[in-house]
């Protein structure tokens, strides 16, 4: 958050699903497995929401307004 001076460090796979965010808004969440991580879709697995969870996190932590948010397996980035 360039607007209070506070920066934080986002390893490569959430800099990778974070500009799946800017370019496209609202993601499903086949296509985060498929096409982010290179999972199959009918794996049972949270990695995507728990890699969701850590971002969130940060972006608190610099009082961004950026927001990711989920509605059943659909998510969004609202800013």
């Amino acid at each position: 958050n360039p607007n209070k001076g506070l920066s934080c460090s986002l390893t490569n796979l959430e800099k990778k699903i974070f500009i799946e965010f800017i370019e496209h808004k609202k993601i499903k969440r086949d296509y985060f497995l498929e096409n982010v991580l290179g999972v199959n879709k009918d794996i049972q697995t949270k990695t995507i929401e728990s890699h969701l969870t850590r971002i969130r996190k940060k972006l608190i932590n610099i009082k961004s307004q950026i927001q990711i948010s989920s509605k059943g397996d659909v998510f969004f980035l609202n800013s």
